[in-house]
């Protein structure tokens, strides 16, 4: 209760700007024409991004301007109150019919070292509350077993390379028959999702979509 009020004090006292515009807003993260400009929900071409394993992907937004300085800040300056903004933008883009049928969501896991380097999982922060408005059911099934480069660093052909064997699936009994949703930061060209969805169909996944909160794909 005390809580709530302070909260609703420090709102009043130190209100958010959008974003985007730098307009004043009343805490819901976003002003109403930003997120409506924002939001480019579309499916990628598998096929022509040579993605054997992945059935579908969708991505949010693209990652430029406000989007890519958010998801940048909680990466490498550790601003994790941005994630809240990132997740209204799900809430707002995503409705859980745009994703109907998915019986699990699995986050991209980070390799163990950078998790501990950074203290949390991006795509988890952003995700899973998201996950849970929609009343999906939240499981970390896949495990980074080694380290990678980073994806932008390399050409398409290292990156398959440098994807390749690097997960595996912890909880085999829980992907088995299952439809998953693979979630993500960031898209580029998919290799990294195709890796992990490989793995999860290998374990017995019946289907596998891949959603990424923002494209950055050539």
């Amino acid at each position: 209760m005390l809580t709530d009020w302070l909260e609703a004090l420090l709102s009043m006292l130190f209100p958010e700007r959008c974003p985007n515009c730098r307009r004043w807003i009343d805490g819901r993260g976003w002003c109403n024409d930003c997120l409506e400009k924002i939001a480019k929900v579309r499916y990628v071409a598998v096929a022509i991004h040579r993605l054997r394993w992945l059935d579908e992907c969708l991505t949010v937004t693209d990652y430029a301007g406000s989007i890519q300085r958010l998801i940048r800040d909680i990466k490498f300056r550790r601003v994790t109150r941005h994630a809240g903004r990132l997740s209204l933008l799900l809430d707002y883009a995503v409705p859980a019919c745009r994703i109907k049928g998915a019986d699990i969501v699995v986050p991209v896991p980070l390799h163990a070292d950078r998790l501990r380097e950074r203290g949390f999982n991006q795509t988890t922060i952003i995700f899973k509350p998201w996950a849970a408005k929609q009343g999906l059911r939240w499981e970390e099934a896949l495990e980074r077993i080694r380290p990678t480069i980073p994806q932008w660093e390399l050409s398409l052909e290292e990156r398959r390379k440098n994807s390749k064997g690097a997960f595996k699936v912890t909880r085999p009994e829980l992907i088995d028959g299952n439809k998953i949703l693979l979630v993500d930061d960031i898209y580029t060209s998919g290799v990294t999702m195709d890796e992990c969805a490989k793995m999860l169909k290998k374990a017995g996944a019946a289907k596998v979509t891949g959603l990424a909160l923002a494209s950055g794909a050539r």
